[in-house]
């Protein structure tokens, strides 16, 4: 879904951040070499260099809530800052924004240009890519966008000659979404081939390489819709006041996204699947899975399949309002030895309509066959979870009772 799903996958492995003889992350201090940005990120990306450059503590971004649907915050690109809402997804890894006299249109064929617009003309840190495009396709639409290279501030910090996507044209884009762009915060490999032929850092890659940063790390605290407290992803670290006990870390299998092996999926005392790949993506709201093991769970909560949408044209597992729904059973997920439970008040929904909607569906056309799980956020307001560049690991812990 990713409020978009992202359909390619356009990844290859990343090495190790790590010293080959002994396994042991080493640290060297980037400010002595003399090397220009794009051999660095290369020497980053090979594995040469074992940490980045020390950094100067950690950015805090808010996150707003927009009815369990997604998560927005607020950056700044160019000089003086003009100011963006975000989508911070860890589904995708490149950053872009509406450019000034974009096009957009919706599924429906509305007109969807009320989002604030990117204007190069007026910052004076704004560099042109000359030729520089690339295209994202996306479940519910793609873009177009021409490459600049720009001043960013997120999360207090000011990130120099960050290159960054220009959307000029939007087609079949979601209705109604209260963000601007798309901040990625995946595997730079993730971008798409243009990117990866200028050698361009990502937004948190690009963070490590300037030293603005404690640690390698970013978490996540995403609030539930009903409550008054904003979520919140930290940069540089994590945030013991909304977790209680110890992360329970899972490495990462495969560096396309933020891949990990799930040991089971449960509820009640059925285990419905063992062993299976799963993304996690703050990008996505739901929780989609084969679809077997999507039906039983649905049957096991009593949801039954329907048509939704405002074309009523997608897939959805409806429930009975009437129901109370806080009896129903908890689905449990295990990872790394560790149970988290994912509780009836998170993964039922009402949406616009009314409708009790099941935030367990199946994966998207063209997903399917490779048995990914897509694990959004309709998981990740149940735990606190850091993801670890340093390491290539995601961390879950159990939430501390500041919801």
């Amino acid at each position: 879904m990713n409020v978009f799903v992202v359909i390619a996958f356009l990844i290859v492995a990343l090495s190790n951040w790590m010293d080959m003889s002994n396994g042991s992350l080493i640290r060297i201090p980037l400010k002595k070499v003399t090397i220009d940005q794009n051999q660095l990120s290369n020497l980053v990306r090979s594995g040469l260099f074992g940490k980045f450059k020390k950094g100067k503590g950690k950015g805090k971004v808010p996150l707003t809530n927009v009815g369990n649907e997604y998560y927005y915050g607020e950056i700044s690109i160019g000089n003086p800052p003009q100011k963006f809402k975000v989508n911070f997804d860890t589904g995708s890894a490149d950053l872009w924004v509406p450019s000034l006299g974009y096009k957009c249109q919706t599924k429906l064929g509305k007109n969807c240009e009320y989002h604030k617009s990117y204007d190069a003309s007026k910052s004076s840190t704004y560099r042109e890519i000359i030729g520089g495009h690339f295209e994202i396709k996306y479940e519910t639409g793609g873009l177009r966008c021409r490459l600049s290279e720009e001043s960013v501030k997120v999360g207090g910090k000011v990130i120099k000659n960050q290159i960054f996507g220009e959307a000029f044209a939007i087609t079949e884009f979601p209705e109604d979404l209260l963000f601007d762009g798309i901040l990625g915060l995946a595997y730079p490999q993730a971008s798409p081939s243009s990117i990866q032929e200028l050698n361009a850092p990502t937004v948190f890659e690009n963070m490590m390489i300037q030293g603005v940063l404690d640690k390698p790390v970013f978490s996540f605290y995403l609030s539930q819709a009903d409550k008054k407290k904003k979520g919140e992803l930290l940069l540089g670290g994590s945030d013991p006041k909304y977790y209680k006990g110890n992360f329970t870390y899972i490495p990462v299998s495969e560096r396309k996204y933020w891949q990990i092996i799930a040991q089971s999926i449960s509820i009640g005392n059925h285990v419905v699947c063992k062993n299976f790949k799963s993304i996690i993506d703050t990008g996505t709201s739901l929780i989609h899975g084969t679809r077997k093991e999507i039906g039983i769970i649905n049957k096991k909560i009593g949801a039954t399949r329907s048509k939704c949408g405002k074309d009523k044209q997608e897939d959805c597992y409806v429930i009975n309002c009437k129901k109370n729904l806080k009896d129903l059973p908890d689905v449990v997920l295990s990872f790394g030895g560790q149970q988290f439970a994912v509780p009836s008040t998170t993964y039922i929904t009402k949406d616009a309509s009314g409708k009790c909607m099941s935030n367990f569906e199946i994966l998207p056309p063209g997903m399917e066959k490779d048995e990914e799980w897509l694990v959004g956020d309709t998981f990740l307001r149940s735990v606190y979870t850091e993801f670890d560049f340093g390491e290539n690991r995601i961390g879950f812990a159990k939430l501390a009772k500041t919801r």
